[in-house]
């Protein structure tokens, strides 16, 4: 389960930011499609062929599910199939702009509560599957207005974890509506983009479940295996691997040829929280520009 969230910067345009929870230790590895049109840079979850990312244009594309049954499914080896969603992000990545690739991936009937985005709009896809059939909200977000989803629907109520099924559901749903509160404080705040990524890192709850970056390893329950931080006006992909392997070539990653970039965060935030400001020195060679 995850939290995905997205804020307008006056000096960036859009930045969108998402912790990826899983109930196992992750492979990821980065894929760049530079035979296609335009050039896609996404991450993989070897284990279970899901995919996200961006494109040469600067359309990205993040989603926390709300199919979360099977989102809890247990992962013990790896597939050699693609995740149904993450093809289709995939495939809507093949889109130029942000509009393009959220009605591509309203087509393809993707579910998710997913942000697709570029420097200059945003757009709230609320999708999922009941008795059979694929139903779906859409909203593009003022630039004046920040927004964040966990594994509930809001413009869908039915959606996602609900109270009085089981326990365990409730449980769930309790988790999921802490994660968006401490997004909604984080996005509010956030005076630039390292503060998202790092305000999501933050554990302000005794109870590890009801933060955003879930600690444990319980193998039963969700823990935070990644943090990914997209900005569409760099053209880049930040990764901090907080319970992930990682598997990174990049003299084939990152190429000027493509100027789709990674950059990978360390964790020493999440060790040393006092000493959080000097991860932003990840962020020393980004000279970001007034967008007109």
């Amino acid at each position: 389960m995850c939290v995905v969230a997205c804020k307008w910067f006056d000096n960036v345009g859009w930045v969108g930011v998402k912790n990826r929870d899983r109930n196992y230790v992750p492979e990821l590895s980065f894929e760049l499609t530079d035979k296609s049109s335009p050039i896609r840079l996404l991450m993989h979850d070897d284990m279970t062929g899901y995919m996200e990312g961006l494109n040469v244009k600067g359309v990205c594309i993040l989603s926390a599910s709300l199919q979360v049954m099977d989102d809890e499914k247990e992962i013990k080896k790896r597939t050699t199939e693609d995740n149904p969603d993450g093809e289709r992000i995939k495939q809507a990545l093949l889109k130029n702009t942000s509009i393009e690739a959220a009605k591509e991936l309203i087509k393809l009937e993707c579910t998710g509560n997913t942000l697709v985005f570029d420097k200059d709009r945003c757009f709230l896809i609320e999708a999922c599957n009941r008795d059979d059939k694929y139903n779906y909200k859409c909203v593009e977000i003022s630039k004046k207005d920040t927004v964040a989803r966990t594994n509930h629907g809001v413009l869908l109520p039915w959606a996602g974890y609900q109270y009085g099924i089981n326990i365990q559901q409730d449980k769930s749903r309790e988790s999921s509506e802490s994660r968006l509160k401490q997004a909604e404080r984080v996005l509010k705040s956030a005076k630039e983009p390292m503060d998202i990524i790092d305000g999501l890192a933050e554990t302000p709850n005794k109870d590890t479940q009801m933060n955003s970056l879930r600690t444990t390893t319980n193998n039963k329950k969700m823990r935070t295996t990644a943090q990914e931080m997209l900005i569409p006006f760099e053209q880049t992909f930040f990764l901090r691997p907080v319970q992930s392997k990682l598997d990174i070539d990049f003299w084939k990653i990152n190429q000027s040829k493509t100027d789709l970039w990674v950059e990978i965060l360390s964790n020493r935030l999440l060790n040393h929280p006092k000493k959080q400001d000097m991860d932003k020195f990840a962020m020393i060679g980004t000279k970001y520009q007034k967008i007109t």
